[in-house]
């Protein structure tokens, strides 16, 4: 399919990691996995792969609380899990904001590469996962959750991020059906 995009939210330390700061636990594995196949098809299939890092200033002490300190622009848990590949032709866009187009150059970005449909995974569903794709929804662009490479702390969580998303428009596929689908 011409003209997609696949966005890799939140793919970091913090939120991997046994020991990260909002970790996901035992989902962890799973989107991973999940994310490194996406990701060895996106580039295959010649997609724009888009990472999305959250980078949250120390200024914020209330948010940085409640966030458990996930996530502070320059520390360890901020960086990438290493365990997930990254393709040669890729971009990286940070955000301060569960949205991802929260920060502008998204959108000018997938403008540029004259994108139309969105494919995303990622962390936390309920969260940015959630507001990124309604985000996407709102602006125009076609959108498909893989729902077995988006994961939250609690299945409840997960469970109504995935509704949420199927509310605002999106398909939400596993990734067997996607990749057979956009072969």
């Amino acid at each position: 399919m011409d003209h997609v995009a696949l966005l890799a939210l939140d793919l970091q330390r913090d939120f991997l990691q046994p020991d990260g700061r909002m970790t996901v636990g035992a989902n962890a594995n799973k989107i991973i996995d999940a994310a490194n196949l996406m990701l060895k098809h996106a580039e295959g299939a010649g997609w724009d792969i888009v990472f999305i890092r959250n980078e949250f200033p120390k200024s914020d002490w209330i948010g940085n609380f409640f966030r458990k300190g996930a996530s502070i622009v320059g520390s360890t848990g901020a960086e990438m899990d290493p365990r997930i590949l990254r393709p040669k032709n890729c971009s990286f866009f940070s955000k301060s904001q569960s949205d991802a187009f929260s920060n502008p150059a998204l959108m000018a970005h997938l403008k540029d590469e004259k994108i139309q449909n969105i494919v995303i995974l990622g962390v936390m569903a309920e969260g940015c996962v959630r507001a990124t794709v309604q985000k996407a929804r709102h602006s125009g662009f076609s959108v498909t959750a893989v729902s077995d490479g988006i994961a939250s702390s609690r299945d409840f969580l997960k469970r109504f991020g995935l509704k949420s998303m199927r509310k605002a428009g999106a398909a939400v596929m596993e990734r067997a059906e996607i990749l057979n689908s956009r072969r």
